[in-house]
């Protein structure tokens, strides 16, 4: 018994050395669009959406396996196998897309960081609007300023550590759906029996929730931290399940936030307009502990992914031109991942500092840009993961290579419906 104790405890400990890329690059799903576009469609269709949460999952976990199989076979980052399989001519204009869904992405980010602010502080600055945009300027900048500081002076393993930290404030959801009294019964019969509606705003709001969900960028960026935390091939297994329980664990957050929303503003149909609203509707409906609950989880997803984001882009652009990468590199040995790192985050702030701007509009469409751009990097996904020559025993086949490519047509499908849908109405 003592024997078999120890044995698990140190399975279990091998298995926390590993842990870490998958979990957060799932959890990083839920940043500060993704609750945006949770809520929103909470907000709009209620219970509705939540069918939709169980094929994503499955495609997330069969993409995310497929990620960890690319990093950990080929210890190289997913930019440079699509350059070194399909050349620069086909690889750019994908980095392209990548980098302009990366730069909304980010920029909603800062919006999400405002908007947590203007929940915490509704009414404080009633009647002193520019004291308010004083304020959320410099809370913007000193976001800003932080977050890049603590990646260009932090190293791997210290960052890590602070965004598995991040990940485990995701129960603030949790606890706001509970305070808000919704009706289980219907929620959970919601979420096994589908509804669907052809028209665009059902149809955008779907490829939105599948596109906060399932982003090309977290690819990109979980090839990478495996790549650079080292993990071989004996440890394949853990990896898998990092990313498996990430992949889960996202999901049940997602359930959270759209039935929080849903048994409130939806039920009492509350109109929104800004994300503020959906975080203040909450204080009446559940109770100030549930907005402020809210508030807090979208400052936390919001700063996660504001550090998340850049990252991922300047790993994906730097392997893809064959620079230097890495974030124990340093600022001299890989000048270009830390100017591009630099710039998006100067660039996302900046956006949001400019007066007027409709920040749950960047924060939706740029999960709707995402969920549009998805199809086409999935079909790289899968001709990379389905190459025997580069992957070995652990290629892609089966019913698991049939599944990938009827799920990438479905999507394809769906965004073409989405685009017809305006014509039929």
């Amino acid at each position: 018994m003592l024997e078999r104790w120890k044995n698990l405890r140190a399975r279990l400990m091998i298995f926390l050395a590993i842990a870490g890329p998958g979990l957060i690059t799932a959890s990083v799903d839920n940043d500060s669009g993704g609750i945006a576009t949770y809520a929103l469609a909470g907000a709009r269709f209620g219970y509705g959406l939540l069918w939709t949460l169980i094929p994503i999952t499955l495609l997330l976990i069969f993409t995310l396996d497929l990620s960890t199989k690319l990093g950990i076979t080929t210890r190289t980052g997913l930019a440079a196998l699509i350059r070194e399989k399909f050349r620069i001519r086909l690889t750019l204009p994908l980095l392209l897309l990548v980098l302009v869904a990366n730069l909304g992405t980010t920029t909603s980010e800062f919006a999400g960081i405002s908007s947590s602010f203007k929940i915490f502080f509704a009414g404080t600055f009633a009647s002193h609007p520019l004291l308010e945009t004083i304020f959320q300027s410099g809370i913007i900048l000193l976001c800003a300023g932080l977050i890049w500081f603590f990646i260009l002076k932090g190293t791997y393993k210290r960052i890590e550590k602070t965004f598995i930290v991040l990940v485990l404030f995701y129960v603030t959801y949790i606890i706001s759906a509970i305070l808000a009294k919704p009706d289980w019964s219907l929620a959970l019969k919601s979420l096994v029996i589908p509804t669907f509606e052809f028209n665009t705003g059902f149809l955008l709001t779907t490829v939105g929730v599948i596109g906060t969900t399932i982003t090309p960028w977290m690819y990109f960026f979980h090839n990478s931290t495996l790549v650079e935390k080292g993990v071989e091939k004996e440890n394949l297994r853990n990896s898998r399940i990092d990313a498996l329980l990430g992949s889960i664990m996202t999901d049940v957050i997602s359930f959270f936030v759209i039935v929080a929303v849903a048994s409130t503003i939806f039920v009492n149909h509350l109109p929104v307009a800004t994300v503020a609203d959906i975080g203040q509707s909450l204080v009446p409906l559940a109770g100030k502990y549930a907005g402020f609950l809210f508030a807090f989880g979208l400052l936390n997803a919001s700063l996660f992914g504001a550090a998340v984001l850049p990252l991922s882009t300047a790993y994906t652009i730097c392997e893809a031109l064959g620079w230097e990468t890495g974030i124990d590199k340093g600022f001299r040995t890989a000048p270009q991942f830390y100017a591009i790192f630099t710039g998006m985050i100067a660039i996302s702030a900046g956006i949001i500092l400019t007066p007027k701007i409709p920040l749950l509009l960047i924060m939706f469409t740029s999960q709707i840009a995402n969920g549009l751009l998805l199809p086409f990097f999935l079909v790289y996904l899968m001709l990379l993961a389905e190459d025997e020559k580069l992957m070995g025993r652990y290629r892609l086949k089966g019913f698991l290579r049939y599944f990938g490519w009827i799920a990438t047509t479905i999507l394809i499908v769906l965004n073409l419906m989405t685009a017809a849908a305006p014509l039929f109405q």
